[in-house]
């Protein structure tokens, strides 16, 4: 069939000249225009006005109840002289949670792309703590050098056989081997009556200096920066410029969610770090006072790309744990909050008010947790909690 014979299908439903077929009028029409407004003198001119007027008409009909009452719209009830009035600003409008979770999803889609930059890891260095070691995480989210969340593993100690334990209980002293007597003879913890030291032949042109007394709690790290050895520091010039630029602590940057760790953290590696963060969320509402605990906008940003890896179907206890991070976030909201209605100011030690993290950043996270994977009861909790505080401000 040529495309000149092809027509649409309004064209064929408007037409008056179609060609008949099964289920459609086979009675000739009269071809009249549009406007045609007299008395039909025909049959044919009679079908057409009733096709005209019949396309005019609605598809659907209902008939009007006599009976019917209209309903009047419910009206809001108002609230009394002592009850406070709720503010609706208190939640995030439903234009911005759309619009975040449709931005967030798209983030989910495009951090787990495949990049053509390949990149070969090095197995020889070590880029983050071990998934249980929840205290040496907090070290390396606030920036602490490697040798603070990495530290050496401690040598395996000997284990001591059957005969040797059946010895100590019988208080029989166990030889050692004789390699182990040659290791130790260099090694004399037996100190003379007199207080001199005895020197062992092979060491005998060299001079013993005397060990300097030094404080314990002086050689401790701080979180400012590990103290220099007493050896070391003796050795170098005491003047006032060195004195002045020892005098200002380290400060340390805290480590950002970077493209190359995030390819080392699966679904289960993050739903565990989201579990440390709402510990330590908790730990802050629950010990204000506790030094360097405060929860940072880093932190915020740890929480939002850790959730981008958590797959879309999760299990009863995983779902659990995240919505014991929605809640800690919205009791963090509560408590600072409640603190600007008492018009308390940070303590001593505490980070400034634009480093902790703020509101917008925990209404990211919840809005992610409710729109994501359906807790959109959440949104009721935190509008409760809220409304407590505005009523006790009023």
């Amino acid at each position: 069939m040529s495309l000149s014979t092809k027509r649409k299908l309004e064209d064929l439903e408007d037409s008056d000249d179609e060609e008949p077929m099964l289920g459609r009028q086979v009675l000739p029409v009269a071809n009249l225009p549009d406007t045609f407004d007299g008395v039909p003198m025909d049959g044919l001119q009679y079908l057409f006005t009733v096709r005209r007027d019949a396309r005019l008409l609605p598809h659907v009909t209902r008939v009007v109840n006599p009976y019917e009452v209209p309903e009047a719209p419910p009206s809001a009830p108002q609230p009394g002289p002592s009850e406070p009035r709720i503010r609706r600003d208190l939640l995030p409008s439903e234009e911005w949670r759309e619009t975040f979770l449709r931005r967030f999803k798209n983030f989910r889609k495009n951090s787990v792309q495949p990049t053509i930059h390949v990149h070969i890891p090095d197995s020889s260095s070590k880029l983050m703590p071990d998934k249980k070691e929840r205290d040496l995480w907090w070290a390396f989210l606030a920036g602490r050098p490697e040798s603070e969340w990495n530290p050496p593993k401690k040598p395996k100690q000997p284990k001591v056989s059957r005969w040797q334990q059946r010895n100590m209980r019988k208080g029989q002293s166990v030889q050692p081997f004789a390699d182990d007597v040659h290791e130790d003879a260099s090694l004399s913890y037996d100190m003379p009556e007199s207080g001199s030291v005895e020197v062992p032949p092979s060491s005998a042109g060299l001079e013993i200096e005397p060990s300097t007394s030094t404080d314990a709690a002086q050689s401790l790290p701080t979180p400012s920066g590990t103290p220099v050895p007493p050896d070391v520091s003796a050795d170098i010039s005491m003047s006032s410029d060195d004195v002045h630029v020892r005098a200002v602590p380290l400060i340390y940057l805290p480590r950002e969610p970077t493209p190359t760790l995030m390819q080392h953290i699966d679904h289960r590696y993050a739903i565990h770090l989201l579990m440390y963060f709402t510990h330590w969320i908790n730990l802050r509402l629950e010990q204000p006072s506790l030094p360097l605990s405060d929860i940072t906008q880093s932190h915020a940003r740890w929480m939002f790309t850790l959730l981008s890896r958590v797959d879309d179907w999760i299990s009863g206890d995983e779902t659990s744990l995240l919505r014991n991070l929605a809640r800690a976030c919205i009791s963090l909201m509560v408590e600072r909050r409640r603190r600007r209605a008492k018009g308390k100011e940070p303590e001593v030690g505490e980070v400034s008010e634009d480093t902790m993290m703020d509101d917008a950043s925990c209404w990211m996270i919840i809005s992610a947790i409710t729109g994501v994977w359906g807790q959109r009861d959440l949104w009721m909790d935190a509008e409760e909690l809220l409304s407590k505080i505005e009523g006790d401000a009023i």
